[in-house]
């Protein structure tokens, strides 16, 4: 087998431009797979990651009616429902050593049924209700203030920290810590302001900023145990997950809202991720259904490359007939110049594979900050590529290597 691979090399090295183009279909062929995979995967996983909270890594399970599944059930306007109570702590706890989990904590939410505002100025947006763990969730940098802190809870100190949007849109020209807003009814003091953004060199256009913040909604956070100071009702717990990573959004959702329905008896609620799992679902579908076609379509390259291999092993079986007729009168038999030819098909298309892949590879890159998009290489579809473009060399080339070995050596030596 060694001598075999060695004497494909040198014979590759012995007809170079005859190799390179016989080689070319593979290459373009692996390349074409190995930049479609890695541009699909890149550009599904940077979406995943604008999904969960728009570049943060926390997913909120929130309950639903069964019969109006598109939206969030919301106890202000639907009142309590039986059978359904505080989320366990035992629950939340099982939720947090799922695999994929960073830390999981109960919060309650409203969105945009709750106004709040001030100076005679009001809008609706987010309202949570949370506890001081939420905030080691979530990617929030404190702007200015503090966070809520522990005697905010046991007190039910009416206390809000507020996102740098309402700040923005309330206190213009002033500073927003010490004042007071109206959340419902009730007044809250300001003793915090919180910013998505880390990191703000890529913020560039306006584009780019909403980009890093994911939307520009009001947010407002208060103590958990104010909340029905505020609310003016006893509201349904929702879950707050960090991911350890956005690829596992669907399998992570589907995971928690299953211990979470196993605490609820009222059999039409149900916990769930909402849009954004079935989002996740549809993107994942979607992108299945492209990258099968468009490696579908790369695939024709691999075909037409293997019809070459087949082609030139063909042409060097008939150029070495008096070579394998010397062999086969020395004693060689058929297995060993099957062998030998079907080695070489393997070696030339192999070799066409690894190059493919490292083409693909810099193409893909290359794509990716032309198209400011991101690229993942998967080392799983380099692995099935090499593996590929090597059955192409077994499959083309066994053809030319049975009519080597099938060669009668007599007829053979005479070949002029």
């Amino acid at each position: 087998m060694i001598e075999n691979i060695r004497l494909s090399f040198k014979g590759i090295v012995t007809h170079k431009m005859r190799s390179a183009l016989t080689m070319l279909g593979i290459i373009i062929g692996i390349a074409s797979i190995i930049v479609i995979v890695s541009i699909i995967q890149g550009t599904s996983n940077m979406l995943k990651d604008q999904m969960v909270n728009s570049g943060e890594s926390t997913v909120m399970i929130q309950l639903f009616s069964k019969e109006n599944s598109w939206s969030a059930y919301d106890a202000r306007t639907q009142g309590a429902i039986p059978g359904i109570n505080k989320i366990p702590a035992e629950a939340v706890e099982e939720v947090s050593n799922i695999k994929g989990v960073e830390r999981a904590a109960s919060v309650y939410f409203s969105e945009s049924s709750i106004p709040f505002g001030c100076n005679n100025k009001s809008e609706y947006g987010l309202l949570y209700g949370v506890g001081a763990e939420y905030f080691s969730l979530t990617d929030f940098v404190l702007s200015s203030g503090r966070l809520l802190t522990e005697r905010d809870f046991t007190e039910k100190n009416n206390v809000a920290v507020i996102s740098s949007t309402v700040a923005s849109s309330f206190f213009t020209n002033e500073n927003a810590i010490g004042k007071t807003i109206f959340i419902g009814d009730e007044m809250f003091v300001v003793v915090g302001i919180v910013s998505t953004i880390k990191d703000y060199s890529g913020v560039n256009t306006l584009s780019d900023y909403y980009q890093k913040v994911g939307y520009s909604i009001s947010t407002v956070y208060i103590p958990k145990t104010s909340w029905d100071i505020a609310a003016g009702y006893d509201g349904i717990e929702q879950l707050a997950i960090q991911l350890t990573s956005p690829d596992d959004i669907l399998s992570v959702s589907t995971t928690a809202a299953s211990i979470l329905n196993d605490t609820i008896s009222n059999p039409d609620y149900e916990y769930k991720a909402g849009y954004l799992m079935e989002a996740s679902q549809e993107l994942e579908q979607i992108t299945s259904v492209i990258s099968m076609l468009l490696i579908g379509i790369a695939s024709i390259s691999l075909l037409v490359g293997g019809i070459g291999v087949m082609n030139i092993m063909l042409v060097s079986v008939t150029e070495r007939t008096r070579e394998i007729g010397l062999k086969k009168a020395l004693g060689a038999k058929r297995r060993v110049i099957l062998a030998q030819f079907l080695t070489e098909a393997v070696v030339l298309t192999s070799l066409g594979g690894f190059v493919g892949v490292a083409l693909g590879i810099g193409i893909s890159k290359i794509v990716a900050v032309v198209m400011q998009t991101k690229s993942t290489v998967s080392m799983p579809a380099i692995i099935i590529s090499v593996a590929f473009s090597m059955g192409v060399g077994i499959i083309f080339g066994i053809v030319p290597s049975i009519k080597a070995a099938k060669l009668d050596p007599i007829e053979a030596l005479r070949y002029e």
